[in-house]
């Protein structure tokens, strides 16, 4: 697959990937703004990141930016970094979630998040840059902390939450945030008690899974909560911009969880405003915003899309079933440690266990995405015989097609991570899904037994064989 994906660029750290690659990115990237403009840049802990973002800095040095190097630093402070510095422009070194022999570019010109066009834009911006580029003057880059700026300004926002009397515990997993989180949220809520786990960062991640997003990486912090009584347990990404929680049993919250009771948080905060939401989430997670009064929009899934949305429409609040949580305070952006702050504080002043609250989410029977081996020529036949096997019921196509039924919907959309189509089902119980997925595979002979092998797999149903 390429390299260049709807919202940013992932490839293999050792093969398709160069630091000069990263230098004609840079020269590309640069020519998109005025020369002299400040341009931020930073990296995550990867082991291949510091040449390519080396590479990076020469590039946009050499088109007459301001380079502003952060070095090593989640990509949220980063992109506090850019807004705080007014710069026109950042770049970031990462591959956010995925295994350490993987690496990438997230980057943002003005105010918005590369759309499908600017990743086309980049890709032939980097094809012409050795050839032809406007003459400019090169400069060369300078470092900055902002580190107790950002501290700062979220020892401000959280100025005024009671104390938590039981500890919380972290989860590093070996990535941006490890060794960053506890010293910042103890120093913004300082009669607290934190404790982390996976809290060096490394290169290969402490050879876990950098992805806070699958219930079986957060194994290891349910069993720390367990054990030290902890009112939560909080987990980051590689990259720091996703977080997941764990109740104070050591349950994992699952995405519809945690975004239904941040949105509990908000209460009157949101009414009357917009609420942005993956369409993969359950019908449940549009149905409690407009319990609180907020107008729920859906939206295409991925970090762009979500973001322009939320850009869009003003609105405080968006969620993607990844992790990742938008809040209007950010300009529309997503930062693992504000949401972690939003929870805490929310937790302190309602004082109430997170597994109570928990409880209280309506029961969800939803699938988590199924994926299933698709030549790319034959994807488009699959996703029209969808179309046509269920034309009589409603259907949209925000992003692949999405059937809804009586009793609950289907989804099939393109993988933009590898070669596959990805499905997803909801029903109102265990049965109706079970029996809505068992249609809809009898629907699609091409994939119908490979799409059941992946449900019962995800589902941790076993038959015996007849």
């Amino acid at each position: 697959m390429s390299i260049y994906k709807p919202c940013d660029i992932r490839g293999s750290a050792d093969g398709e990937l160069t630091p000069d690659l990263y230098r004609r990115w840079g020269l590309a990237l640069g020519q998109q703004v005025e020369p002299s403009e400040k341009f931020v840049v930073g990296g995550d802990v990867r082991d291949s990141t510091p040449a390519f973002q080396a590479g990076l800095v020469r590039g946009l040095c050499e088109t007459g930016l301001d380079v502003v190097d952060l070095g090593m630093l989640p990509t949220p402070m980063i992109y506090y970094a850019k807004r705080r510095l007014a710069a026109a422009g950042c770049a970031i070194v990462t591959a956010s979630h995925n295994p350490p022999e993987v690496n990438g570019l997230k980057w943002m010109i003005g105010n918005r998040p590369p759309t499908e066009k600017d990743v086309r834009t980049l890709k032939r911006g980097a094809e012409a840059a050795p050839r032809k580029r406007k003459s400019r003057t090169p400069t060369d880059p300078r470092s900055l902390d902002v580190t107790f700026d950002y501290v700062a300004w979220l020892q401000e926002t959280w100025l005024n939450v009671p104390a938590v009397r039981r500890p919380i515990v972290l989860d590093g997993m070996h990535g941006a945030w490890a060794c960053r989180a506890r010293r910042y949220l103890q120093a913004i809520f300082p009669h607290s008690v934190f404790s982390a786990i996976h809290d060096a960062p490394d290169g290969l991640f402490g050879g876990l899974s950098p992805d806070c997003s699958h219930p079986e990486s957060l194994a290891d912090l349910g069993e720390a909560v367990y054990r030290e009584r902890a009112l939560l347990g909080i987990a980051f990404d590689g990259d720091g911009d996703r977080v997941a929680f764990v109740d104070d049993e050591g349950t994992p919250l699952s995405a519809e969880e945690a975004t239904w009771v941040l949105l509990q948080s908000f209460r009157k905060e949101i009414a009357g405003k917009p609420f942005v939401y993956d369409l993969k989430f359950s019908d449940r997670v549009p149905e409690a915003a407009r319990e609180l009064g907020a107008d729920p929009i859906v939206e295409r899934s991925g970090h762009t899309f979500i973001r322009n949305r939320m850009l869009q429409t003003g609105a405080p609040f968006g969620a993607e079933v990844s992790g990742h949580y938008f809040f209007g305070d950010l300009a529309g952006g997503d930062d693992g440690l504000f949401a972690a702050c939003r929870m805490i504080a929310y937790l302190a002043n309602c004082a109430k266990p997170l597994s109570q609250l928990r409880r209280k989410c309506p029961r969800v029977y939803v699938t988590p995405d199924l994926r299933v081996r698709v030549k790319a020529r034959y994807r488009q036949t699959v996703v029209r015989g969808v179309r046509d096997a269920w034309s009589k019921y409603p259907q949209s196509e925000v992003d692949g097609v999405r059937v809804r039924f009586p009793d609950g919907w289907a989804l099939v959309r393109n993988s933009v991570t590898e070669p596959a189509l990805t499905f997803r089902f909801e029903s109102r119980t265990w049965n109706g899904l079970a029996k809505l997925v068992s249609n809809f595979c009898d629907s699609l002979p091409e994939v119908g037994d490979a799409l059941w092998a992946s449900y019962e797999d995800a589902m941790g149903i076993a038959y015996e064989e007849s």
